[in-house]
Order: C-alpha cells, then sequence, then structure tokens
C-alpha cells in the first residue's frame, strides 16, 4: 500500500474516531441536561403526586445553565447566553462590601430577639413548594392526581412561603455583626441537608383566553429565591471574615452547592404551554426571572465560579439592553392595566438591577461610567415615585403591579424602596432624600441580607 493511501486511512480512522466521540459526548451531554417539554411531559408531572419534584439531595453534578436572551424575537424561542464570554469574580465581596459597618438596627420585627438564631423545621424546611398562581383556584386549576386533592394541594404557600424563610434572620445577623451565630445557623441547615425538596407544580393552569399552561418550577422557585440569595450572601460574609474551619466550609459550602443547582430547571423554570406549543419559551426581561441572574452573580463568587458568575453578569447585561435612555424597563414600565407589568414589578426588577450593580461595583467594576443607565433609573424613580400617576403607569385596575405598595408602610418584603438608599450609600449620591420619613419596613432589602441600608456605614 502507498504511503498517500496509508496516509488517507489514517485521516479516515482519525476522523471516524472523533466524530464518534464528539457525537457520544453531545448525546450524553444532551440526556443529562435535558429540560422535559410536551404536553404529555406536562400532564405527567400532576398525574401522580410528587412524581416530577427534584430531591436536592441526589444532585451531584453542576447543570447547564440557562440565561435567556431578553429580546422579542416574533417566536419567543428560548436563546441561551449563558457562556457568552468570561467574567471572573475577582473578590469575596456580594452584595456587603469591604469596610461595610452597621450603624445598629434592629427591624421592628426583631425587636423581641426573634431573629437572634437560625431555627430548622421539618415544617417549613423540608419541602420548597410551590403555592398557587391563582388565588380563587376554581376552575382555573386542573388537579388530575385525586390524592393531591384529598392532602389539599396545592398549598397556597400561607406563611410557609409569606415568613421568606430565614432572610430575616440573616439580614439582622449580618447587620448586627453576629456572625458567629450566622455560621451556627448555616451549619445546623447543611448537617440537617434541610430544603431537600423542589416541588414541582401539581396542576396545569387555565388562562382566561382557555389556554393551557403547565408552570413546572416557576412558582416554587420563585419563592426559593428570596432564601437562597441571602444564603449565599451569608456564605460570602462568612468566607470573607474568615469565620469557617475547613471542615465547616466543606460542609456548609457542599449543601448550598446543591441548593444553588436545583435552581435550574430551563428557560422560564421549566414553564410550558398552549402559547408557545408545549415548547421551551422565553419572556424578555421581566420581573420573574431576574432574580436568578443575581443568584448566579452571588454564587459566582461565593464558590469563585467563572460559569455561574459570567451567566449572572451575561444576564445583567441583557436587562440593562432593555433599559430606555430615561432609566425606565420596556418590558415592566408600560401603560395600562397590565397583570405582569407595572410601576410595581418594575420597582422589583429595578431593586435587583442596583443590587447587581452594587456587587458588580464591589467587584471593580465603574457601574455609573460602564452602565450610566442604572443612575437613570434611580433619578427616575426618586423623581415619579412621589407623584406616580404622572408616570401613566398606575391605573385603577385590580392588578397589584399597578400601584406603589413599596414605598408604604407594609410592603411586600421582597419589593421594597431600600435600594434607592442603598446606591445612595454606595455611590455617595442623595436620590432617598425625600423618602427618608418613609416606614422602616420599605426600606428594608431582607430579601438580599441587608436590614437597614439606611443604617450602613461605608468606609
Amino acid at each position: 500500500m502507498g504511503s498517500n493511501n496509508k496516509l488517507l486511512i489514517l485521516i479516515m480512522t482519525f476522523c471516524l474516531c472523533f466524530w464518534a466521540l464528539f457525537f457520544t459526548h453531545e448525546a450524553i451531554g444532551s440526556e443529562r441536561n435535558s429540560w422535559p417539554t410536551g404536553k404529555d411531559s406536562a400532564y405527567s408531572c400532576v398525574i401522580t403526586l410528587g412524581s416530577c419534584n427534584v430531591i436536592i439531595e441526589e444532585l451531584t453534578t453542576q447543570p447547564k445553565l440557562f440565561i435567556g436572551k431578553n429580546v422579542w424575537n416574533g417566536t419567543n424561542s428560548a436563546i441561551n447566553i449563558a457562556y457568552e464570554g468570561k467574567h471572573e469574580p475577582t473578590t469575596m465581596s456580594g452584595i456587603w462590601g469591604f469596610g461595610w459597618e452597621s450603624n445598629e438596627f434592629i427591624l421592628e420585627d426583631c425587636a423581641m430577639g426573634i431573629c437572634d438564631e437560625m431555627k430548622w423545621t421539618e415544617y417549613f424546611d423540608s419541602m420548597i413548594f410551590a403555592p398557587s398562581v391563582d388565588e380563587n383556584g376554581g376552575d382555573r386549576m386542573i388537579i388530575l392526581d385525586p390524592e393531591a386533592i384529598k392532602l389539599g394541594y396545592p398549598v397556597d404557600g400561607g406563611h410557609r412561603v409569606n415568613s421568606y424563610r430565614h432572610s430575616y434572620d440573616i439580614s439582622h445577623l449580618i447587620q448586627s455583626n453576629n456572625l458567629e451565630s450566622l455560621k451556627q445557623g448555616l451549619i445546623e441547615g447543611a448537617e440537617g441537608k434541610w430544603l431537600k425538596e423542589l416541588q414541582a407544580d401539581v396542576f396545569i393552569y387555565r388562562q382566561g383566553n382557555g389556554q393551557e399552561d403547565y408552570q413546572g418550577f416557576a412558582n416554587s422557585l420563585n419563592w426559593f429565591y428570596l432564601t437562597i440569595i441571602p444564603l449565599i450572601e451569608a456564605h460570602i460574609v462568612l468566607q470573607r471574615n474568615q469565620m469557617y474551619s475547613q471542615e465547616e466550609y466543606n460542609l456548609v459550602h457542599n449543601w448550598l452547592q446543591q441548593r444553588v443547582w436545583v435552581l435550574e430547571q430551563g428557560p422560564m423554570d421549566g414553564t410550558i404551554g398552549d402559547r408557545w406549543g408545549w415548547k421551551l419559551s422565553h419572556e424578555s426581561a421581566n420581573h420573574e426571572s431576574i432574580k436568578k441572574n443575581v443568584a448566579y452573580m452571588l454564587w459566582g463568587i461565593a464558590d469563585m465560579n467563572d460559569t455561574y458568575f459570567t451567566a449572572g453578569v451575561n444576564g445583567f447585561e441583557q436587562y440593562y439592553k432593555s433599559m430606555r435612555s430615561n432609566g425606565t424597563f420596556k418590558s415592566e414600565h408600560q401603560k395600562g392595566n397590565g397583570g405582569n407589568y407595572g410601576i410595581s414589578s418594575g420597582n422589583e426588577v429595578g431593586q435587583a438591577m442596583i443590587v447587581m450593580s452594587v456587587i458588580l461595583h464591589n467587584q471593580g467594576i465603574n457601574i455609573q461610567k460602564k452602565y450610566p443607565k442604572i443612575e437613570k433609573f434611580v433619578k427616575w424613580a426618586s423623581k415619579n415615585y412621589s407623584n406616580p400617576k404622572f408616570t401613566g403607569l398606575t391605573t385603577n385596575g385590580t392588578f397589584s403591579n399597578s400601584n406603589i405598595e413599596f414605598i408604604g408602610d407594609n410592603p411586600q418584603a421582597r419589593n421594597t424602596i431600600g435600594w434607592m438608599f442603598l446606591w445612595d450609600n454606595v455611590f455617595n449620591t442623595t436620590y432617598s432624600l425625600k423618602y427618608t420619613d418613609n416606614s422602616e419596613n420599605s426600606k428594608a432589602m431582607v430579601t438580599y441580607g441587608i436590614t437597614s441600608p439606611e443604617k450602613l456605614i461605608i468606609n
């Protein structure tokens, strides 16, 4: 056989081996990281109670991450930009920066000492529940498992959800500099392997127009972010202050890592339905997906993990692209009586963007220079929250997104005006001055690990 023929056979053999290796690898990766789709898979999840739940302790590998490209492309198809480029965390500093101190402050909810330690219980901390998306339930919820009805599912969250599991405790312990109790709380959480199971929705949701949705893990994760974000922030604070022994660190880190892994359930947290042909889809930048970006950015720091940090930064930049020149958000600040947009949900998005801006600032990024529209939003909110009707974004409808509850005496813990005080403290501005007389509840940011940003001292 001539030398040319031998060379040709060698090349063909190499190509065949490479082709087989490549496609075998792709098949394994696709199977491992596949996200359910199709009407049959949705209905199968609600036929038997708990069949689609995730047992978190069984997670063994970092998942394929999804961060959506937040543009309307005509089909709303899911475009993954989680892995675009590379961004590296540089310091062990999340929302709480280096040299930050607290001017001793105790939120009223913690005044009786109830936040001085973290307590884990079976009732609150075993299942991560998916509460009802419809207060009235009724014929808009198609429950196929008789056992679910018998047991009173779906659990309407109630005090299991609205207690914001541990976020008050964490914020209080960080802000009061009680890091030993904070560490002990995380150790006990890890030792008990708490937050054990992520519940998939137990019903198909029928829209008003008759279309059906299966919301997968969107409801359970929507509430879990309010727990996992302050937990990650606490872990960063404890690392930065060198509070762990190596054994303690390994225990807590491995426990938290699995809880971060469970956050990834694909585009829109696994929501599929009629309007997208029961295929995975993605909506443009809104309040329902932004917290994932915060969690990934923080875990990128806590784990010094380029993959997660890159995904979080890419998500932040996608939301930034959705901002108008005056700082408002195209997908949220729209006129009309919309259930999924309005001045309230716009504030929730803005709050998360401010938090991520502070995180990136603590990582050495010049936010005001690189992302000037962020401060435009702060300026817009400072001016317009005192006269929201002028914006045309409030209506007389029934949707809570149209109100400004977040600056009232009894705001939702997850949506407050505290971010404006945080911005002023970090960037030495005065946008919050006209709101200094507002309720302390409206200034708290417990779902981000801060009891009162107004009381922070930045050295």
